[in-house]
């Protein structure tokens, strides 16, 4: 009869541990996933804001390069106005 209660409670405890570890299994695949899934938001959070600064510094780029168009086209008039007046000529080109 003894070793019939000590097979039985080594049965149950072996139950237990099988039952537990699959449990604990169980807890870590959801927490995996749930990582898993914080990690792809957090990629999207940070590829959205990276889209966002180049799309900002896109068009402070486009901004730039409209003055300084606007500059070269300021500093063309000016230097043929200069150069009209060095060279003596009264009439000055059309603006």
């Amino acid at each position: 009869m003894e070793s019939l209660a000590a097979i039985a409670v080594a049965s149950g405890v072996v139950l237990l541990v099988a039952i537990t570890a699959f449990v604990a299994l169980c807890v870590v695949e959801v927490l995996w996933d749930e990582y898993e899934a914080w990690q792809e938001r957090r990629r999207a959070r940070i590829e959205a804001e990276l889209d966002a600064k180049s799309e900002q510094l896109r068009q402070t780029i486009l901004s730039l390069a409209d003055d300084l168009a606007a500059d070269h086209d300021e500093a063309s008039k000016a230097l043929t106005r200069a150069m009209f007046l060095t060279t003596g000529r009264t009439d000055l080109p059309r603006s």
